[in-house]
């Protein structure tokens, strides 16, 4: 009985001296990780596509990527740039920043960039010297009045009447493209002098070339819908497609003035 006793005393100190090599275990911490670990874990990650200080700014998306080797050489100055109409252009042609804005009077989105951003550019950095400003036609071949629009807004800039009737066929575009009369649009602002005058350059059939060389050099920046507004300075172009805000326009025209 008494060896049993002792037997049984022996087994339990074993058990217990067994359960403290192992029961702490489990409920161990874990050991920090060494310094050069941590460090790495803890290192920002590094700033991908950054770009440098001396790259030119980057106007904000949707751009308009025009093939390198279809796109004209980039102008070192506004009075570079090719059939410029001065009927159709705004400003100085000494200008840091010309911006041409290839539109379509029958296109919707062509009405919002020029009753929005448009008018305030010309207030804030036209007038001022800092922007030169050149329409360019693009009718869309999917506008049935488009071109016929262009013409009349082309007779009355060369009157000097461009202003008025450019903003009579944008703020009455949804009426003149349901009914085809750009014609009585027109005639709505000008005195009846004036429009005998503008019929006669439609008719006179010498507008239709200077709307195809405007087309033309669209084609060569890619120009694939309106509007599109080419911007230049110092050398470098940058195509933009679509409605840009004046909020952002004003900032984009900020870093191209700020350029070295």
């Amino acid at each position: 009985m008494n060896r049993r006793r002792i037997l049984a005393g022996i087994l339990s100190v074993g058990l217990l001296g067994l359960c403290a090599l192992f029961l702490p275990s489990s409920h161990k911490t874990p050991e920090p990780s060494s310094p050069s670990a941590q460090a790495s874990a803890q290192a920002p990650p590094e700033r991908v596509n950054s770009p440098a200080e001396s790259e030119p700014p980057l106007i904000p998306t949707p751009v308009v990527v025009a093939k390198a080797a279809s796109r004209p050489a980039a102008p070192q100055s506004a009075a570079a740039l090719p059939d410029v109409d001065p009927h159709k252009a705004f400003g100085s042609k000494n200008a840091p920043v010309a911006m041409e804005v290839f539109s379509d009077f029958q296109c919707p989105a062509c009405k919002t960039l020029f009753t929005t951003t448009n008018r305030r550019l010309m207030d804030d950095y036209v007038t001022s010297g800092k922007v030169y400003l050149i329409h360019r036609d693009f009718p869309l071949p999917m506008h049935a009045h488009s071109r016929v629009a262009a013409r009349y807004a082309r007779a009355a800039a060369q009157l000097g009447k461009g202003e008025p009737v450019e903003q009579a066929l944008f703020q009455n575009q949804e009426k003149w493209e349901q009914n085809g009369d750009v014609e009585g649009t027109v005639a709505a602002v000008l005195s009846p002098a004036e429009m005998a005058k503008v019929r006669a350059l439609v008719k006179g059939g010498t507008l239709d070339p200077l709307i195809d060389k405007d087309y033309a050099l669209g084609q060569t920046y890619n120009v694939n819908q309106t509007p599109t507004t080419v911007f230049h300075c110092k050398g470098q172009t940058y195509p933009y497609s679509g409605i840009m805000t004046y909020d952002i326009l004003k900032q984009f025209l900020e870093q191209l003035l700020s350029q070295k």
